[in-house]
């Protein structure tokens, strides 16, 4: 399909900067329409040289390590649009800053296809007292989690509603107790302060998908006032806005100039394991606000393993094959303070008017004009219009249908590689038959371990009761009393045959 430019009204100057970016940007399109032009012939070199600037990295890349490139540089001054004047409420459009239809569409826009968008990550506080018997409890159980015995670390858990939480055997900085599920990362303080909150948690991103943000903090306030008494609302100490999206732009021909940022550094990503290494960018990195423009599925193969959005995006849309892009913006305590955003219940209210001034005022995607020196005066990117206009789509939000509080592990961990074991035994005792390699197997598991002083039965027991506390599935709690003493009476049993065995003999 050719690409059309479609008539915009701007002076001469303008005109040169929107077509030196339409041919950054669209370099592919261009080249099917214009490949007998000797006018366009500088798009080919260019690509020529990016290309092989590209090989020359990947030929330096290990084969067995991902050498992520990211350049990081400080712009120069002009990069930074002008800051809003104090006082100026969230949403509101900066002195001299265009708004957001100042680029008509062009055909790529008709292919922009916003998959799913909301709150991704998000980190609540709640002020209070613990109560003394749960800090007496924790405390146990932090100390058995220490244990050098892995059938006392198995009962470092505590049951809350519907979670059955890993009590870590570490606390963080300034909390001492960790709890765990696949829903929430508590962190307890056990003292009372003005400042510090008596528990700090992160929802998980998973959890948020499956019921939304309303509903998972109505589930967490259920467990933290189980923990002591809760003085007010919950505040909220990070949230992360995204949007995920299909695009026929070529993303990795954007260049820094073309972003208008008030962040001070930026970086590009390239991944050399990938035929298209450019994988992103993070713009405003290590401060209390940055963004990251990235390949959503490159992350999810190398580092995130959430394979649930797989389905998600699916049902708006998107077919197995397309790059899905996700743009996200990690706002901190500071800056939300700063933006009038406090409490749970500010966030659900501004949430559109926080991602308004995150792609107006904050960040905008432009089309470079080199013969205006006022970069706020340079209009927006197509591209950026979509994304900064998502809120205002009629766009629906997938549940996830199917959500455990359980931290399982992946079905090819259990499938696949916990074959590994017994595959191996079989081919190691020249056996093919896998009723027979199982049952074989058994029997000489049982001697192994009955020669190493376990009984079979105890030492799988014990090796279940962990992992379970790690998977959050079993509640090990509930036979707390006389799990201990059980398998020291089956230790003592064994023993006592096993010597009168020897005695026989």
């Amino acid at each position: 399909m050719q690409t059309q430019l479609l008539p915009v009204t701007l002076n001469p100057a303008n005109l040169l900067g929107l077509v030196q970016t339409h041919v950054r940007l669209h370099a592919d399109a261009i080249d099917n329409h214009f490949a007998s032009s000797d006018t366009f012939s500088f798009i080919n070199e260019r690509r020529f040289i990016m290309k092989k600037e590209l090989s020359g990295n990947e030929s330096d890349c290990s084969d067995n390590q991902a050498n992520i490139e990211a350049a990081a540089v400080r712009l120069p001054a002009r990069t930074h649009a002008e800051r809003v004047p104090d006082g100026l409420a969230l949403g509101e459009d900066s002195k001299g800053t265009p708004s957001c239809n100042t680029v008509p569409s062009n055909d790529n826009i008709d292919k922009f296809k916003p998959l799913r968008f909301g709150v991704d990550s998000l980190y609540l506080s709640y002020h209070g007292q613990l109560f003394d018997e749960w800090n007496i409890k924790l405390d146990e159980l932090k100390t058995q989690a220490q244990s050098e015995d892995e059938a006392e670390q198995a009962l470092a858990q505590v049951s809350i509603g519907s979670h059955i939480f890993e009590v870590r055997d570490k606390g963080m900085p300034r909390f001492p107790y960790v709890l765990v599920d696949n829903c929430f990362f508590i962190k307890i303080n056990r003292k009372l302060s003005k400042t510090l909150p008596m528990v700090h948690v992160q929802i998980s991103s998973e959890y948020l998908a499956a019921v939304g943000v309303e509903a998972a903090e109505h589930d967490l306030r259920v467990v933290v006032n189980t923990l002591g008494i809760v003085d007010g609302a919950a505040t909220v100490s990070r949230a992360d806005l995204f949007l995920d999206f299909v695009c026929a732009d070529n993303l990795a021909m954007i260049e820094q100039p073309d972003w208008i940022t008030r962040a001070s550094l930026m970086a590009k990503y390239y991944d050399c394991r990938l035929e298209q290494p450019f994988t992103g960018w993070v713009i405003g990195m290590g401060g209390n606000l940055h963004a990251r423009l990235y390949e959503k599925i490159v992350e999810i193969f190398n580092k995130s393993r959430k394979a649930y959005l797989f389905g998600l995006w699916k049902d708006n849309g998107w077919q197995v094959g397309e790059k899905v892009w996700r743009m996200e913006f990690q706002t901190e305590k500071q800056t939300l303070k700063e933006l009038g955003i406090i409490s749970l219940s500010d966030l659900l209210n501004q949430q559109a008017a926080l991602w308004h001034y995150l792609t107006h005022d904050w960040l905008r995607l432009s089309i470079p004009n080199p013969n205006d020196t006022k970069r706020d005066r340079w209009p927006n990117h197509a591209l950026w219009d979509a994304i900064a206009g998502v809120y205002a789509l009629p766009l629906d939000q997938p549940r996830l249908q199917r959500f455990r509080p359980a931290r399982l592990p992946a079905d090819e961990l259990l499938f696949v590689h916990g074959l590994g074991g017994l595959t191996s035994f079989m081919a190691s005792r020249g056996i093919e038959d896998f009723g027979e390699g199982l049952g074989e197997y058994l029997v000489q598991a049982k001697e192994f371990h009955a020669s190493k002083g376990e009984p079979f039965q105890s030492y799988v027991g014990r090796k279940v009761k962990a992992k379970a506390r790690k998977y959050n599935t079993i509640e090990n709690q509930k036979n707390m009393v006389g799990a201990s003493r059980r398998l020291q009476e089956e230790a003592e049993a064994y023993q006592r045959e096993k010597d009168g065995d020897d005695g026989d003999a």
